[in-house]
């Protein structure tokens, strides 16, 4: 691990303990409920979940932004911050969806500029990356990535939100915002080939971005939803992946080697 200070250390094991306890917590929370016959169909979160899924998101907020000395470099940490400053308030804004339906709305534009700034962030060293081409051959990788993300996204538009949603301004809401994070996706395994992160922090980057990508695809299969079991089941399962992509995108802004880069980062 990196040369932290003892301090640096305890702090984010407990900040990672805490998560993790109350990510067990509420998702046994959540799944234990079909087992008791429980689930109410209105309104499936109980308070205490509600309440824990808001801390966890918080303390993960709070891991991104004590990253500091201990990233790879000294841009990243602050480009990392920011993102996580427009997740963790659209975190909020769906927190307060049931005083009015607008911060639904609100909260898909604060995750719009989340995923924007994660591209900005993930896709630094892009530029000496595109440098190092030489010919059509040296971008098939990239554009059959590219292919395949958006043939998933229309496949699930398709099958599940389109049908739901036709008609309704939400269906394009939801359309611009899935074009943003398709390219956020596609950088984030990107960065895995462009070598501006080490190879532990791209790799974070590239599951926690996957984990994302599948989290938002259930809020908005769950937004396009009426009060069912199948909605309240895409509720627990949004938080299955989302809590451990934020969490992994926190810990790719550490360094994990001893060495920390010197000199000015290389920006995009």
């Amino acid at each position: 691990m990196a040369d932290w200070t003892r301090g640096k250390q305890k702090r984010v094991c407990i900040l990672l303990g805490l998560i993790i306890f109350l990510t067990a917590s509420f998702l046994t929370f959540d799944w234990t409920q079909y087992y008791f016959d429980l689930v109410r169909i209105s309104d499936p979160e109980l308070i205490y979940t509600r309440i824990a899924k808001t801390l966890t998101s918080l303390l993960i907020f709070l891991l991104a932004l004590s990253v500091g000395d201990d990233g790879i470099n000294d841009v990243d940490p602050r480009k990392l911050r920011w993102s996580f400053v427009a997740i963790f308030a659209g975190d909020l804004m769906f927190l307060m969806d049931e005083l009015h339906p607008a911060f639904d709305y609100a909260a898909i534009l604060s995750f719009l500029v989340g995923q924007v700034l994660l591209v900005l962030r993930n896709g630094q060293g892009f530029q000496a990356y595109v440098r190092r081409k030489r010919g059509i051959g040296d971008w098939i990788g990239d554009i059959l990535l590219g292919l395949a993300i958006l043939i998933v996204t229309g496949l699930l538009f398709a099958l599940t939100l389109f049908e739901n949603l036709q008609g309704s301004p939400l269906l394009y809401v939801i359309a611009g915002y899935a074009l943003f994070l398709d390219l956020s996706l596609w950088t984030a395994w990107t960065a895995l080939r462009a070598g501006y992160f080490p190879r532990t922090n791209a790799l974070l980057i590239a599951v926690g971005a996957t984990f994302f990508f599948i989290g938002d695809y259930l809020v908005g299969f769950n937004l396009s939803l009426e009060p069912s079991l199948q909605r309240a089941t895409t509720v627990f399962l949004t938080w299955v992946f989302y809590a451990p992509a934020i969490t992994l995108l926190a810990l790719s802004g550490y360094r994990w080697s001893k060495k920390r880069k010197t000199g000015k980062a290389r920006r995009t």
